[in-house]
């Protein structure tokens, strides 16, 4: 039987729109208007300095601690502010508040609903594992998987072909019969290939660029592609 593993942020859960109603409430509540000209230039910042961090850390770059304890430093430094313990403040209010946030991707229920009766369902992401188990829990898809592989379980970050060899020895499968539903080129469909996985990339924004792999643009497509 097949086994399927989506990546969960921006693949299943719906990470800009969940980061962009968290940040909005910090904005009002931090008073952050003192430092940035609006609401956009705060979220724009925040986005470029969060990819920045995102990748360095898929590279192995940078580890858990920086990402948790140094980004709305960063983001602070961006517009001149050097506070320290208002940076801390904003960094624990994200941590507690983004997670709990519930909007998933179009349609992303329905398809788990739909997928689970016919085959084993599992994530395999590169997020930590108590974030990922509360936007799991409080998005109410928890029940959908048999299996979640976090980077700090397995010891390894997409792409590397460790993490998974990991989750095919952790659920007990064959390769073949082993498929990843992601929406990162890099991290999700590269890492898939070289490990000998089969993938299928979600590809909402319909980019340009096509791999050979399968790619659907809305997520109500993958039971064609598997029933």
């Amino acid at each position: 039987m097949k086994k399927l593993f989506f990546d969960l942020d921006h693949t299943l859960w719906d990470y800009e729109t969940n980061a962009g109603a968290t940040l909005l409430d910090m904005y009002r509540a931090f008073e952050l208007d003192r430092f940035f000209s609006d609401e956009a230039h705060f979220t724009q910042i925040f986005k470029q300095q969060n990819d920045q961090l995102w990748h360095r850390y898929n590279m192995g770059e940078i580890d858990k601690f920086d990402i948790r304890n140094h980004r709305f430093s960063y983001i602070m430094n961006a517009v001149k502010n050097t506070d320290l313990i208002l940076a801390q403040k904003l960094s624990n209010q994200f941590i507690i508040e983004c997670p709990r946030k519930k909007v998933l991707m179009p349609n992303a229920h329905k398809v788990l609903d739909r997928l689970s009766k016919e085959f084993e369902l599992g994530i395999i992401t590169n997020g930590f594992d108590d974030t990922q188990n509360i936007k799991l829990k409080y998005s109410e898809i928890d029940h959908y998987f048999k299996w979640v592989v976090t980077s700090e379980s397995s010891g390894h970050r997409k792409p590397a072909k460790e993490i998974f060899d990991f989750t095919l020895d952790y659920c007990g499968g064959i390769q073949g019969d082993m498929v990843i539903i992601g929406d990162n080129l890099q991290t999700d469909i590269l890492g898939a290939d070289h490990a000998g996985w089969r993938s299928v990339w979600y590809n909402p924004q319909k980019e340009s660029k096509a791999p050979s792999q399968w790619q659907v643009h809305d997520l109500i497509e993958l039971p064609a592609l598997f029933l």
